[in-house]
């Protein structure tokens, strides 16, 4: 939690933490929990098929929510459009809760 949080106060420039990677093999998937701070490389020269989603799960709408802010008052954390792609979701998951 404290090396997310400085990782989202100044991503260009932190570079403490614990960093892992792991290499896949054709047929392995990977999966990270919302928030995870992660980055995509490969291997040039090498045909790649990645796709990449949101997967939200009950059990976690409440850290959801905390990245969803994290974003919005730090939109350099992530790759995505957060005035567009962040309320579309906000409104996806608020209809799933109303129905719940």
């Amino acid at each position: 939690q404290q090396q997310q949080q400085a990782w989202t106060s100044d991503p260009h420039i932190y570079t403490e933490g614990e960093w892992r990677y792991i290499v896949l093999s054709p047929g392995q998937t990977v999966l990270f929990p919302s928030g995870n701070v992660h980055f995509v490389f490969r291997a040039q020269g090498e045909q790649t098929f990645a796709l990449g989603d949101h997967i939200l799960q009950w059990s976690s709408i409440d850290q959801w929510l905390e990245v969803v802010v994290s974003q919005v008052k730090n939109p350099e954390i992530t790759n995505l459009d957060i005035e567009l792609d962040v309320s579309k979701y906000v409104e996806i998951v608020k209809g799933f809760v109303e129905n719940r």
